[in-house]
């Protein structure tokens, strides 16, 4: 997935050795924005679709 702040790639190994779960915010290793991956099963795209989003507080 790619960081939509700093548009580096950001590897699914790293967020599985992170430990991180969808819908939970987490930092980019990179640019320390806050970010938040979602998972939408059964879409246009596919069995599942993820998506990166910023995080708005």
């Amino acid at each position: 997935m790619k960081c939509p702040t700093c548009e580096v790639h950001i590897g699914w190994d790293w967020v599985e050795d992170e430990c991180i779960e969808p819908n939970l915010a987490f930092e980019c290793p990179h640019c320390d924005e806050q970010l938040r991956y979602k998972i939408d099963e059964g879409t246009y795209y596919g069995a599942q679709h993820q998506t990166v989003e910023v995080v708005d507080d």
